[in-house]
């Protein structure tokens, strides 16, 4: 009787186990979009090694499939940002900001969201005018992708562009941010400065690891 007891409780302990492990699959995780936001979080502040690799896995997998549908709209849109800006017009980089971030400009100058609009535009318009692109290129094959803890796609395009000013040659190596938000995607430069800005706007975003 030991002996069976013994046994099923080996069979339930095997079952429940079993279980565990199929609910933290990477398949299952992938499919369960609730269920991975959910131990994304937890793996932030207690990782289980195991649980947590899947996590990780799972969110580079689905971010990778976002990018592959994505990547063509945006090396169109990259593509247009670069020749513009050759042609001494930068205001096309503005066309795939956030909405929220002409709200956050607003808010801080006293203003409508339109007008800071309008203002970071003759900003730019007014830099064309003093800085010439004598290179602007966007690296489409080194591009690292990821998905935050909010279940939030993103991928980072590594880019390169050449100023010349006052007769100074100057050459930068940026990078630029590609999201998503409500089924839409943005593209905003990224660096120390910006993504404090960024991080007000979306807070998930802080997962972000631009190195």
């Amino acid at each position: 009787m030991k002996k069976i007891k013994l046994l099923l409780l080996i069979s339930v302990s095997a079952m429940i186990f079993t279980s565990c492990g199929n609910k933290y699959s990477i398949g299952n995780l992938k499919k369960n979009d609730k269920l991975l936001k959910e131990t994304a979080i937890k793996c932030k502040q207690k990782k289980d090694e195991k649980i947590c690799r899947n996590v990780e896995q799972a969110q580079n997998e689905l971010a990778q499939e976002w990018w592959k549908k994505v990547k063509p709209e945006v090396s169109k849109k990259v593509d247009k940002i670069s020749k513009d800006a050759l042609a001494g017009d930068a205001s096309s980089s503005m066309e795939s900001a956030p909405e929220k971030l002409w709200e956050w400009e607003a808010k801080h100058l006293s203003t409508t969201p339109q007008k800071a609009k309008e203002m970071t535009f003759q900003l730019l318009k007014d830099a064309a005018q003093k800085i010439k692109f004598e290179k602007f290129e966007y690296d489409l094959e080194n591009v690292k992708t990821g998905q935050t803890s909010a279940g939030r796609n993103y991928a980072i395009i590594p880019a390169k562009s050449i100023i010349s000013a006052q007769g100074q040659k100057m050459e930068l190596d940026q990078k630029t941010l590609v999201f998503e938000d409500k089924n839409k995607w943005y593209l905003v430069n990224i660096d120390d400065k910006t993504k404090i800005i960024l991080k007000e706007l979306y807070s998930d975003l802080a997962d972000v690891k631009t190195e």
